[in-house]
């Protein structure tokens, strides 16, 4: 990926800060969640909403969003592994929820979710069919959850590979994620759990590189962007196999991505993707059966040129609904004491204990208050 110069100056707007952290990542978070539901909206419900003689428009859709494949992803793990940077080098006990936290979350909405795709079948996706693929998915995911998991999975190798040298480490992990596409399964979402480590160990591992990106990048995104335009137009029509091709074009994307988002955070979208960008996890884990529910209801998609008009804004104006409804029903939820949907649950504190007196019982304090 382009690296800047090591004193290139990050603009004060980009550091500006939103609950913690700089307000560029979670402007960019937002763009991250908005591209996973606006593509599934288009893989899994445009197609099956079209009518025939407007194939042409989903083909298009489908070609765009494919066509982001090399940023989306990529870039939601190289922010996720900056979020988590500082973690990955302290001690297991201050930083093991980094791993229980998404892995618990993971096989919650597994469960929540296989129950409901065991009954709604029209959305084309990977659902576990019985005890046996359940609990493989516990292993290794298959499903739509895959990020979680691999939040669970990165965070725990990312802290294993700390102690080691940073550019032997990300160098092996790219030689994996290339690899990615011989693993022995057709499916996609696990061939990503193995692909996705080397973005996640970028932002978790090298974040000053990342840091760098944000600065200098925001004033190069023309160029960056015809060729990352060039590379997902061309390396396709020569052949090269998807896994690389998202490799070598993430290369690009990323970078692209983050000098977009920079931007962004100086504008007025900047509040709203922010906000979006601090409540990704529910609109992640709720979109899907929202997406499924809106197959169940009449195409809103005619034909002629009227029908062509709706199909092209039939992706946007339904990940717009999706995410809205996702975010209301998450209220919904935590008002109604469901926070454990949502959240790894924290051990009951114990009673608070008086103080030890002087008179040699502070052991014995010690012991009480962590029974």
């Amino acid at each position: 990926m382009p690296l800047p110069p090591a004193d290139a100056p990050v603009d004060a707007r980009t550091e500006r800060r939103a609950g913690g952290r700089m307000l560029w990542v979670d402007v960019a978070k937002g763009v991250c969640i908005l591209l996973v539901v606006l593509h599934h909206a288009v893989v899994k419900d445009l197609a099956l909403q079209t009518p025939a003689p407007l194939s042409a428009v989903a083909d298009a859709w489908h070609w765009v969003t494919m066509a982001l494949k090399p940023v989306r992803m990529p870039l939601f793990f190289v922010l996720s592994g900056l979020v988590a940077s500082g973690a990955v080098r302290r001690p297991w006990a201050q930083a093991r929820r980094r791993v229980l936290s998404p892995y618990y979350l993971y096989v919650v909405w597994l469960v929540l979710q296989g129950a409901f795709f065991s009954v709604e079948r029209l959305l084309p996706m990977n659902r576990t069919q019985d005890l046996g693929e359940l609990v493989a998915d516990l292993v290794w995911a298959s499903t739509g959850l895959w990020f979680l998991y691999a939040l669970a999975v990165y965070f725990a190798l990312a802290r294993l590979l700390s102690g080691l040298p940073v550019l032997p480490v990300l160098a092996a992990s790219t030689v994996v994620s290339a690899l990615a596409g011989l693993l022995p399964t057709d499916d996609w979402n696990r061939v990503s759990v193995v692909f996705h480590f080397t973005f996640f160990a970028v932002g978790a591992l090298a974040p000053d590189l990342v840091r760098r990106w944000a600065g200098p990048a925001s004033r190069v995104p023309r160029r960056l962007g015809l060729a990352y335009l060039a590379l997902v137009v061309v390396l396709p029509l020569l052949g090269v196999p998807r896994i690389s091709v998202m490799l070598v074009a993430s290369v690009v994307g990323v970078p692209l991505g983050i000098g977009l988002c920079v931007r962004l955070a100086e504008g007025r979208a900047a509040r709203v993707l922010a906000w979006l960008g601090r409540r990704t996890l529910p609109i992640y884990v709720l979109h899907a059966p929202l997406l499924a529910l809106a197959l169940h209801l009449p195409s809103p998609i005619g034909t002629g040129w009227l029908g062509a008009a709706e199909a092209t804004a039939y992706p946007v104006l339904l990940s717009a609904v999706a995410v809205a409804a996702a975010l209301a029903l998450h209220a919904v939820l935590r008002r109604l004491g469901a926070d454990a949907l949502f959240e790894l649950p924290r051990r009951p504190r114990g009673p608070r204990v008086p103080a030890a007196r002087a008179d040699g019982s502070a052991a014995q304090a010690t012991v009480a208050a962590s029974s």
